[in-house]
């Protein structure tokens, strides 16, 4: 039998005699006993920022310094697609708005969320784009 087949059960511990000697070593020295698990330290974790507070970071931050206000860049990109969609029908019947881009830009994010799940940023980026439409009455 392997050392491996030995079930716990069958291991069987012979008892030491106290002040036994060997080599001028007490025995009961000899024996392996390990050192309690010292707990460990719990590292502080901080709070995760909500994907609300992530989304308007980005709204209000870095973003709208690079690109100016949304309700201008969601304007640039509607006139856009504007432009893209009525060269598709003769009849130029479309009009795509600020709010219209924002508003469908959470649907390529909720596409995204179905397809994964665990994605956070797009979740995030479905709150932000709603706080966009909101922001595109603060320009007239």
């Amino acid at each position: 039998m392997s050392w491996t087949q030995v079930k716990e059960e069958e291991v069987k511990q012979e008892p030491v005699a106290v002040g036994v000697t060997v080599g001028g070593i007490d025995i009961e020295e000899l024996r392996y006993e390990p050192e309690p698990a010292k707990p460990k330290k719990l590292k502080a974790v901080k709070p995760k920022t909500s994907v609300l507070e992530e989304a308007q970071n980005i709204i209000y931050g870095d973003r709208e310094k690079t690109y100016g206000h949304p309700a201008k860049n969601l304007k640039t990109i509607a006139n856009m697609w504007n432009a893209y969609m009525n060269n598709m029908d003769d009849a130029g019947t479309y009009k795509v708005t600020a709010k219209d881009v924002a508003a469908m830009m959470m649907l390529v994010k909720v596409a995204r969320f179905a397809n994964d799940p665990s994605h956070r940023d797009n979740l995030i980026d479905v709150c932000g784009y709603a706080a966009l439409i909101e922001r595109c009455d603060e320009v007239k």
